[in-house]
């Protein structure tokens, strides 16, 4: 995959970036688009194009790129098939506009993953002038043998740098036009000059060497590309085609040189591949000092060093500014800005608010704020130097990006439009950066989180899952991405459960409770959950996000404390406090079915013997087993409860008539009669009864309990082992 795939999977997984994307395709220069390689039709082409080949945009959209390429149909199939295998991105076609006029082009092709579908991005240049110029030029070569008396005209009317060389080096004639390329008033001045001393610094020496190689007959012709210096101190790219120059004896004399000016095209090209290389770092996440200084580096060089550029970056808190990259020209100015922020709140703040547009120094200059702290750094060139600042897509100050013309020259239109370009490359570094910050910091959240985390889809299909979540669930990640979370379901709630609770995430955007889920070993446990909604810029649910912490520990421990609370520390039987709730509980459910309730007060009859014979060891573990046979004999919603020491509760509920209470009064007399075996030791005991019934005895649970009381004691001095009703104790 090569970067421009990259970039484009990079960039659509986020909206901000996807957004930015477009507009650079939509907003470019370059005549763009976007191409189905199985159909050939266009899925997508920016304003250029629809300029360019004279079509609406809505028509050129859903066109079949054959109807513009003039090749036959199977060879433009066969061409897309070779862009689309990589086997070769750059073409060279003859396209036909609306009008009919048909245009040389060379295309840079190459596949891009586009929201999970593969589609041709295409780039093309109209190289029509230049295969035009390239004609001329082998035309007028051809015919300058044979047509000497119309070589002042030809050199004088052609649209190129035409000129002769002899064996030192000198140039001995050239026309007009190379005149008006080098900014020299006429011709006449060239003739002598030598012709290295019109070549860039930087390539002089390898121009010399060429030029040498080619008088001596090592080489036989040159056609190359090259920087070449104005007399104004300006450079331009030019496309140079030599050859030795013979008389009409066949000697050589020099040679022939013609120079096209391709500094356009050429700095189109270089630009074109700068935005790549700054788009490919981004989308390998290079850091963003890394990015900044790649930009200001080709700045510089796509310029040959005549203008200087910094970017300085307001932090997190727009609280000061920091340098991010500068070319060194600009390094005092720069930190006179910088100070001057950290120093003056009021300064920091005017930057901040500066509109998003190019600022000329010698306007800035006519503000106190900025003329206050500024003035100390002398800028000849303060005519030429611009500021502009840098925003995001939602208008938050990012930074500024200076640039600078350095040889007292103002800005070309082009050299203006970079700035524009550039800012938004600078704000696209920026974002993307500050995006792949907070990610990396999600992520290590993410993955580091002792809480359990799931990412589901809209659908609720799980998507990502953390370690914490494999730990508890015991799910590996195999298992559960592609599963809906309601594989762990426990069955503890009920349907009205998740109803209400789904009603809460799509209508409030989240849900937080407690819920019982089932680990994969079956093991069931108790989670505090929260699921958050995750929504687009639209509204639109994008995925839910559940987090949960295991509460099953604490769950525990907050049962042992609640049965501890409500029951006997020995017999784990209700204990006083559960006993008066079940009683309240008992008489209402009475009263609303108009039945009986009896309640049974027990006191066992010789327990002290054996706890004083066999010590309270023996005692203990005979007041278990009694509390084992009583609960034994009773159904199951009704109740024993101990009291403490040897006194015992039992309800006894849904009773049609009060006496249909005494088989079980009967059966538990008898079961205390049993012998009881204890470490091998035979005990025997009995017990005393006494019974209250609601509503025969009374209504309030304290006066049942209190009658039953009373009844027993009555049973105790009737001879024990025997069971006494208190409404008989007047009688």
């Amino acid at each position: 995959m090569n970067f421009i795939s990259r970039l484009f999977h990079t960039f659509f997984s986020s909206d901000d970036n996807y957004n930015a994307l477009y507009r650079f395709f939509d907003t470019s220069s370059s005549i763009m688009l976007l191409l189905d390689p199985e159909s050939g039709k266009i899925i997508n082409a920016n304003e250029a194009a629809s300029r360019y080949y004279g079509y609406p945009l809505e028509h050129l959209v859903g066109m079949s790129i054959a109807t513009i390429n003039t090749l036959p149909p199977e060879r433009v199939k066969e061409e897309r098939k070779r862009a689309l295998m990589e086997e070769r991105n750059y073409f060279n076609f003859k396209h036909q506009r609306a009008n009919g006029e048909i245009r040389d082009v060379e295309v840079f092709s190459t596949p891009i993953n586009l929201k999970e579908r593969k589609v041709l991005f295409s780039i093309i240049h109209d190289i029509t002038d230049r295969k035009q110029i390239e004609q001329e030029l082998i035309q007028k070569s051809e015919d300058l043998a044979t047509q000497e008396t119309l070589f002042k005209q030809i050199l004088d009317t052609s649209s190129v740098a035409i000129f002769l060389v002899d064996m030192t080096g000198h140039i001995t004639q050239a026309n007009q036009r190379m005149a008006e390329m080098f900014h020299y008033p006429n011709k006449e001045i060239l003739q002598g000059k030598e012709y290295v001393e019109l070549i860039h610094s930087s390539e002089k020496e390898i121009g010399r060497q060429k030029m040498l190689a080619l008088l001596g007959s090592k080489i036989a012709s040159v056609d190359l590309e090259r920087i070449y210096r104005r007399s104004d101190g300006s450079s331009f790219w030019g496309r140079l085609t030599g050859k030795r120059f013979y008389d009409a004896k066949g000697v050589e004399i020099g040679l022939v040189g013609v120079i096209a000016d391709i500094d356009d095209r050429k700095y189109i090209q270089q630009c074109e591949q700068h935005h790549k290389q700054i788009l490919q770092m981004i989308a390998n996440t290079s850091p963003l000092s890394t990015i900044l200084h790649a930009m200001i580096g080709d700045i510089e060089a796509i310029h040959h060093h005549r203008i200087g550029c910094s970017i300085v970056l307001f932090d997190e808190t727009n609280h000061k500014l920091t340098l991010g990259a500068t070319s060194n020209a600009l390094e005092l100015l720069n930190s006179t800005i910088i100070n001057a922020a950290r120093n003056n709140d009021d300064f920091l703040t005017h930057l901040m608010h500066l509109s998003p547009q190019p600022h000329l120094f010698s306007s800035l200059n006519q503000e106190a704020w900025w003329y206050e702290n500024i003035k100390c750094i002398t800028l000849e060139n303060a005519e030429h130097c611009w500021l502009n600042p840098v925003v995001s897509a939602f208008g938050k100050p990012l930074g500024l990006f200076i640039i600078c013309a350095l040889q007292h020259q103002p800005l070309t239109l082009r050299e203006m439009k970079l700035i524009e370009d550039e800012v938004q490359f600078i704000a696209l570094a920026i974002e993307k950066s500050k995006s792949d910050a907070k990610l990396k910091l999600a992520a290590s959240v993410f993955t580091y989180a002792k809480e359990g985390i799931i990412i589901t889809d809209p659908y609720g299909t799980i998507i990502e899952a953390n370690d914490a979540f494999v730990r508890t669930t015991g799910y590996p990640l195999s298992e559960i991405i592609g599963n809906n979370p309601r594989i762990l379901k426990s069955g503890r709630q009920e349907m009205p459960f998740y109803t209400q609770m789904w009603q809460s995430i799509l209508t409030a955007g989240n849900w937080q409770g407690e819920i019982w889920n089932r680990r994969k070993d079956g093991s069931i446990y108790a989670e505090r959950l929260t699921i958050s909604a995750i929504k687009d810029s639209e509204g639109e649910v994008q995925n839910f996000v559940a987090l949960f912490t295991d509460i099953t520990t604490m769950k525990e421990h907050e049962e042992e404390l609640e049965h501890l609370a409500q029951h006997d520390a020995l017999t784990s039987l209700p204990n006083r406090i559960l006993l008066w709730d079940r009683l309240g509980q008992a008489i209402a459910e009475a009263q609303r079915y108009n039945a009986h309730l009896a309640v049974l007060y027990i006191d066992l009859d010789g327990f002290k013997e054996v706890n004083d014979t066999y010590g309270h060891n023996v005692g203990d573990e005979l007041l278990i087993a009694v509390s084992k046979r009583i609960t034994s004999l009773l159904r199951k919603n009704e109740t024993i409860a101990r009291l403490g020491g040897d006194e015992f509760v039992a309800l006894l509920t849904d009773l049609k008539e009060p006496y249909e209470c005494e088989p079980i009064v009967k059966r538990i007399l008898q079961s205390m009669n049993e012998v009881i075996e204890i470490h091998g030791i035979d005990l025997s005991i009995s017990a005393s009864i006494g019974i209250s019934f609601y509503p025969d005895d009374s209504l309030g649970a304290e006066e049942l309990i209190l009658h039953a009381d009373k009844a027993m004691y009555y049973a105790k001095q009737s001879g024990k082992n025997c069971y006494a009703f208190f409404s008989h104790l007047d009688t």
